[in-house]
C-alpha cells in the first residue's frame, strides 16, 4: 500500500469513527434529558452496538494495515506524516490501535451496555440516598474497568496509567500524584484561612427567576462568542456539554442549586467547553479526531478558566454588575459591587464539587483520585469506600458528607467507568492557570473585563488553543502558548495574590 493510499484511507475511517461518536452523542444525550425509564434495556443495546462498531473499526486490519505502510509504532507514533495535521491524525489513529487491539469486541460492548445500566442505577441511588442500590453496579464497572487496563498495560506503567492516559495523553499517576503534593497542603491551609472570614452571600440564595437567569446567561454566552446557530443550551440533573455535530454542540446546566452563581457558572463553565468545540472544528480537521481539545485537561482548562478568572473576577463584573440588578433589582437591592465580589468568591468548605468555591475543588478532585487508586490496588473495598471518602473529606476540606447523596453517591463518572477522568479536572487548573498568566503579559486582560470585551480574550483563545484541537498533545500546547512546562505553583500562586486582594489573607 502506498503512502498515500495510506493516509487517505487513515482519513476516511477516522472520519467515519468520528460520524459513530456523534451518534453516541446523540443517544447520550437523549438519554439524560428524554429517554423513557423503561428504554433503558433497548438503549444500553443501542449504545453497546454503537461502541462495538467503532471498536472494530478503530482497531481492525485495515487500520492496522495502513498505520503499518505510513511507519507508525510506538517509537514512532507520528510515522510518516508530513505536516501537523498528518502527524496528529496518524498519531490518533495510531495510539487508539495499539491501546485497544487487545480488547475484544465484547468486552468493549459490555463494557458499554453495563455503563449505560449503571448509570439509571447511579440517579436511582442517589435520589434515594441508598449506597447499597449502586454498589453492585459499580463493582461490575469496576472488574471491567480493571479488565479493560489490563488490556492497556505496558511495561514500566501501573494498572491505571493506562485508564489516566486515555485522558490525559503521555501521563501517569506519579505525576498527577507529584503535581498535586506540590500544592495540596498550601490550599488546604488556604481553604482554612479563608473560611474563617465573614462573608454573607445569603442574597444569593433568594428567588431568582429562572427565565431572568436563562436570559442573563445567554447575554454572557452571547459576549463569550458562543454560536447559537451551532449550539443550543438544555436543562439537566448533571451540567455537561455535548458535541452531537460539528455544528451541533451543546450545554445543558441545572437550577437546583441554593445559588444563583452556581448555576450561572455553570453555563459559563460549559460554554468555555463549547467555545472549544466550535473553535477546533473548521477546515480541514473538521469532522475529524483532531476536531477536539488536546486533552481533557485541557478542555477543562478553558472552562475552569471562563468560569472563575474570567466569571469571578472584579473586572468582569465591573461591566456585567449594572446589567444584573437592572435584571434582580429586588435580589441586589443595598448590595455593592464590592460585597457582591466577595460573597460570589467566598470560600466555604462544602461536600458538592460541582458547587464547591475556586480554592477547595481541587481538593475534591484529589480526594477523589486518591480513591481511585485505592480501588485499583485493592487497599479499599467497595463496602469501605464510604467512609474512606467521608474521612478523606474530613482530612481535606474539613467537613464530612451528612448523606450518600452528598458524598460517593454525588458524582456520574463512576457509573460509566471513567476511572482517570477525575484528574483532568485539577489538571485543568493547573493549565488554565499557566495560560492566564502567558495571557495577561500580552494584553490588558483588566481593561477589556472592565469594558465586556470577551470577544477579544476569546479571540486569543481561539487563536492559540482552540483552533489547534488535538493537533498537538496537551503538554506540547502549553509549551507552545505559555512557554514553559507545566508549573502547579502557578496555580497556587494566582489563587493566593487573587484571594490576597479580595480578603487581605
Amino acid at each position: 500500500m502506498t503512502r498515500d493510499k495510506a493516509l487517505v484511507q487513515i482519513e476516511e475511517m477516522d472520519r467515519q469513527l468520528v460520524m459513530l461518536e456523534h451518534i453516541g452523542s446523540v443517544l447520550s444525550w437523549d438519554q439524560e434529558i428524554a429517554a423513557s425509564k423503561k428504554g433503558l434495556d433497548e438503549r444500553a443495546s443501542q449504545m453497546g452496538w454503537i461502541s462495538s462498531q467503532a471498536h472494530e473499526l478503530a482497531c481492525g486490519e485495515q487500520m492496522g494495515e495502513a498505520l503499518s505502510a505510513l511507519g507508525a509504532d510506538r517509537q514512532h507514533p507520528e510515522g510518516s506524516g508530513a505536516d501537523d495535521f498528518e502527524k496528529a491524525l496518524i498519531r490518533i489513529r495510531f495510539r487508539a490501535w495499539d491501546k485497544n487491539r487487545s480488547m475484544s469486541t465484547e468486552l468493549v460492548r459490555k463494557i458499554s451496555e453495563t455503563a449505560s445500566r449503571a448509570h439509571d442505577h447511579w440517579v436511582e441511588a442517589r435520589n434515594q440516598n441508598d449506597w447499597d442500590v449502586f454498589k453492585p453496579d459499580l463493582q461490575e464497572v469496576l472488574e471491567l474497568a480493571k479488565e479493560k487496563a489490563e488490556c492497556y498495560k505496558r511495561e514500566g506503567s501501573s494498572l491505571y496509567d493506562g485508564l489516566l492516559d486515555d485522558f490525559e495523553e503521555g501521563m501517569k499517576a506519579s505525576q498527577v500524584t507529584t503535581l498535586f503534593a506540590s500544592i495540596k497542603p498550601r490550599l488546604v491551609d488556604l481553604v482554612q484561612k479563608l473560611s474563617e472570614k465573614q462573608v454573607d452571600d445569603s442574597f444569593l440564595r433568594m428567588d431568582y427567576p429562572v427565565d431572568k437567569q436563562e436570559a442573563f446567561a445567554k447575554l454572557v454566552l452571547d459576549d463569550m462568542g458562543f454560536d447559537f446557530s451551532r449550539g443550543s443550551r438544555a436543562v439537566s440533573v448533571h451540567p455537561f456539554t455535548s458535541t452531537l455535530g460539528c455544528d451541533d454542540i451543546r450545554i445543558t446546566t441545572r437550577y437546583t442549586d441554593p445559588s444563583v452563581m452556581d448555576s450561572f457558572s455553570s453555563t459559563v463553565h460549559e460554554g468555555g467547553h463549547a467555545l472549544y468545540e466550535m473553535g477546533a472544528s473548521w477546515g480541514r480537521q473538521k469532522g475529524t479526531s483532531i476536531s477536539n481539545g488536546a486533552s481533557f485537561g485541557m478542555h477543562e482548562s478553558q472552562s475552569r478558566l471562563w468560569e472563575n478568572m474570567i466569571g469571578k473576577n472584579e473586572n468582569f463584573w465591573i461591566h456585567y454588575y449594572p446589567m444584573f440588578k437592572e435584571i434582580f433589582p429586588s435580589q441586589t437591592d443595598g448590595i455593592s459591587l464590592d460585597r457582591f465580589v466577595k460573597a460570589i468568591n467566598k470560600v466555604e468548605p462544602g461536600c458538592i464539587r460541582v458547587n464547591a468555591d475556586e480554592v477547595g475543588y481541587s481538593l475534591h478532585i484529589m480526594l477523589r483520585f486518591e480513591l481511585e487508586q485505592d480501588m485499583f490496588s485493592g487497599k479499599i473495598s467497595l463496602d469501605d469506600l464510604p467512609s474512606a471518602w467521608n474521612e478523606k473529606s474530613r482530612e481535606m476540606l474539613g467537613i464530612v458528607p451528612k448523606t450518600f447523596a452528598e458524598g460517593v453517591l454525588q458524582d456520574v463518572h463512576w457509573s460509566s467507568g471513567d476511572f482517570g477522568y477525575f484528574p483532568t479536572y485539577a489538571l485543568g487548573n493547573l493549565y488554565g492557570a499557566q495560560i492566564w498568566e502567558r495571557m495577561r503579559s500580552e494584553m490588558d486582560v483588566d481593561a477589556l473585563l472592565k469594558r465586556g470585551k470577551l470577544g477579544e480574550i476569546g479571540s486569543f483563545l481561539d487563536t492559540h488553543v482552540y483552533k489547534k484541537g488535538s493537533l498537538y498533545k496537551s503538554s506540547d500546547l502549553l509549551g507552545q502558548v505559555t512557554g514553559k512546562p507545566l508549573d502547579a505553583t502557578i496555580f497556587s500562586r494566582y489563587l493566593e495574590d487573587k484571594f490576597s486582594c479580595l480578603f487581605g489573607c
